[in-house]
């Protein structure tokens, strides 16, 4: 599969992405996860946890200005139970998070087209699926008390 077809799976299927909630208390004796290496967190998590798979993909990044669409590659977890969390920490655990595609594939195929300058892909063309809306974040967004319209 070549780095275009590749992205053309990805942004065909951004219509499928989720929302993977941020489980904050992953921690393991004093081991906790770092911001910006989901990818590590991720294994060692999973060595540490019998039950526990990790899942590599593409996490949209939000963005403010129009244009294409911009995924960089993450990784998060499944649970015994089927369902999907982030361990990893944002440098503002406040901000609102990505949707998430998963990877389809192994992991050879994954780490091939996140290596080097391709930790990100961009959807924008003749993709079949519509691209995600950059303000899809703020619809959920709740005005605290003391803000100002």
């Amino acid at each position: 599969m070549t780095r275009d077809e590749y992205e053309l799976d990805i942004c065909t299927r951004s219509g499928a992405a989720v929302d993977v909630p941020f489980k904050p208390d992953a921690f393991i004796e004093e081991w906790k996860p770092r911001v910006a290496e989901c990818h590590d967190n991720v294994d060692y998590w999973v060595k540490h946890h019998v039950g526990y798979t990790e899942v590599r993909g593409w996490i949209y990044l939000m963005g403010s200005e129009p244009g294409p669409v911009v995924y960089t590659a993450h990784s998060v977890v499944r649970g015994p139970d089927g369902e999907l969390f982030d361990i990893t920490p944002l440098y503002n655990n406040d901000e609102r998070r990505g949707l998430f595609i998963t990877h389809v594939g192994d992991d050879a195929t994954f780490l091939a087209m996140r290596t080097g300058i391709f930790i990100t892909l961009r959807c924008q063309g003749d993709c079949s699926a519509p691209p995600l809306d950059p303000m899809w974040a703020l619809q959920q967004y709740v005005l605290e008390p003391d803000e100002a319209l």
